[in-house]
């Protein structure tokens, strides 16, 4: 067995495709444990020790720096984009222009976002440089973590602010699209390996670097670093 840490980001295609794989190809079962990367780092600087971390790239340099992962076994596996979700039925935004967009979010009867995942605190900060975030709060859903299109599914949001492959990972009903250019932070993500770690998780590494992986991460939104 080998234990990955990772990031929301790509959860649907290592659940659903790449973990399966590796597990049917190699008879070694990973262990897997999803949290914004901000939450991963909380476990690890408490002494917890994953063979495998997957999160924002800087952050696993970060780790990588530190000696907790093998500064040679860093790899960047995939870029996204900050998304938005709504239901079918919801008008979206009445053009592709920033204003446009926020005053979108303004009127929106509720926003959801997370507190802890790299989107959210990108969506805080924009929201802030504006003087639009305590608008928005006043009638938000904001997450401590998870994903967020969950609250547009049920009924809770009208919107909901993530990264795409995460807005797209939700089961239900939601249609999902990137925010304006001009708002966007592009995140990137890549995996770590921790240096007395087994074989198989180097493996597994090498794994989301092949076309199966690029094909995995292509159908949720997320495109080659």
């Amino acid at each position: 067995m080998i234990t990955l840490y990772s990031g929301l980001v790509v959860r649907q295609p290592l659940v659903e495709s790449l973990i399966p794989h590796f597990e049917t190809a190699t008879g070694t079962r990973v262990e897997t444990t999803f949290e914004p990367t901000s939450v991963l780092l909380e476990r690890i600087a408490a002494g917890e020790r994953p063979d495998m971390v997957l999160g924002v790239t800087q952050s696993i340099r970060d780790l990588a720096d530190q000696g907790i992962l093998a500064p040679d076994a860093v790899t960047e596996i995939a870029v996204s984009a900050v998304g938005f979700a709504r239901l079918p039925t919801t008008a979206g935004p009445a053009d592709p222009s920033a204003q446009t967009f926020l005053d979108y979010l303004v009127g929106s009867r509720a926003v959801a976002y997370t507190l802890s995942g790299a989107s959210g605190l990108h969506f805080m900060k924009v929201m802030s440089e504006r003087g639009l975030l305590e608008q928005v709060d006043e009638r938000a859903v904001r997450f401590p973590s998870g994903l967020t299109a969950e609250a547009v599914v049920d009924g809770r949001a009208e919107v909901a602010i993530q990264q795409v492959s995460e807005l797209r990972s939700v089961p239900g009903p939601h249609i999902v699209e990137p925010i304006p250019h001009e708002l966007q932070s592009y995140g990137r993500f890549a995996i770590g390996v921790r240096p007395d770690a087994p074989e198989a998780a180097s493996a597994f590494a090498s794994l989301l670097t092949d076309d199966r992986a690029r094909a995995a991460f292509a159908d949720v939104g997320l495109s080659a670093p």
